[in-house]
């Protein structure tokens, strides 16, 4: 009996035409409604008094969408040490801008069919709505606290992947084997942790859910990125919901927010589109020079002559090593060297 292959392929291409459309439609649709917006309120004065929130968003939608750091690791940092932004009102920009561009990025990556890890995407995400409420209401962290745990936390990063690359010698790998409760249970604690996280900074639950899949687990940088920044995506949009609809705190980040709009729905999709074609090193090499510049400055900028500061800081570092350690340890037991 003759199977009639071709039967399927109307139905393959209609997917793969609508899935080519998907980013130019979204596109066109939410520059009408802030083109509509811009010209009915008139307010294109916002660019000459916020430009310097356009260019920080030029290089940070890149890197929202290329690397899993998300937009919020360039926003926040140069907002609360460079423009001298409060943190409240950065974290909520940063969550605010991701919920368009890196969404935007999402929809780029899944048009573009970039492999991502969806049970990871789903476990993470459900995790992150209960982060995002425990940070946002049950437990905030006061200045300058918010400044110094993201410049360690985004160091932690830049130190897992060095050590994921250079100092682990295994080929990685591109799924998780033997999915179960233990999986699930594991990466909905890295959305509740990275959400909370989140809350305070804009930005986290990308980096802890990307050292997770790299130390432990040894996926391929060209996977979990990708699928970190759909998590970060989701997780911002949450975040927004939560400021702008529940608490409606937003205040002068919705005049940051207009300015950096038409920027980083091109910019952070541009960045995922990169990041899916060039090199692991290229990904990594790019974060770590933001990471370094990061420590820098925030070493710099901000004196450590307190008591309090500096054993926050230390009791920050010496937590991640112990999650290193623990992380590598899982992974020398039950990754075979070379499994991809």
């Amino acid at each position: 009996m003759k199977v009639d292959m071709s039967a399927g392929q109307p139905q393959q291409a209609a997917a793969t035409n609508s899935r080519k459309w998907l980013y130019p439609t979204l596109l066109a649709i939410v520059y009408t409604f802030w083109f509509s917006y811009m010209f009915i309120a008139n307010r294109w004065e916002l660019f000459q008094e916020y430009w310097p929130v356009s260019l920080t968003m030029t290089i940070g939608s890149f890197v929202a969408g290329a690397t899993a750091e998300g937009g919020a690791a360039v926003a926040f940092p140069v907002f609360t040490k460079v423009l001298q932004i409060p943190s409240t009102d950065a974290r909520t920009f940063g969550l605010m801008i991701q919920a368009v561009g890196m969404t935007m990025a999402g929809v780029m990556i899944y048009a573009q069919r970039v492999r991502t890890l969806p049970r990871v995407i789903g476990w993470v995400s459900l995790g992150g709505i209960f982060g995002q409420l425990i940070g946002t209401y049950l437990f905030t962290i006061p200045n300058p606290y918010p400044k110094i745990l993201f410049t360690f936390v985004a160091t932690a990063f830049g130190v897992a992947m060095v050590i994921s690359r250079w100092l682990i010698h295994w080929e990685p790998r591109s799924e998780l084997p033997n999915w179960d409760n233990r999986y699930r249970a594991l990466f909905l604690l890295c959305g509740v942790l990275g959400g909370s996280f989140a809350a305070q900074t804009g930005s986290g639950i990308d980096m802890l859910t990307f050292i997770v899949l790299t130390l432990a687990f040894g996926i391929n940088e060209k996977i979990s990125t990708p699928t970190t920044v759909v998590i970060m995506g989701l997780n911002s949009v949450v975040g927004f919901f939560l400021h702008g609809v529940v608490s409606q705190d937003i205040g002068i980040a919705w005049n940051y927010w207009l300015v950096a709009v038409p920027i980083v729905i091109l910019g952070a999709p541009f960045g995922a589109y990169v990041a899916s074609k060039v090199n692991r090193d290229g990904i990594i090499k790019f974060l770590l020079f933001l990471i370094g510049l990061e420590l820098v400055t925030t070493l710099w900028l901000i004196p450590f002559n307190n008591l309090t500061q500096i054993v926050i800081t230390a009791t920050a570092v010496a937590i991640c090593g112990a999650l290193f350690w623990l992380m590598l340890n899982y992974r020398k037991n039950n990754v075979p060297m070379g499994d991809v």
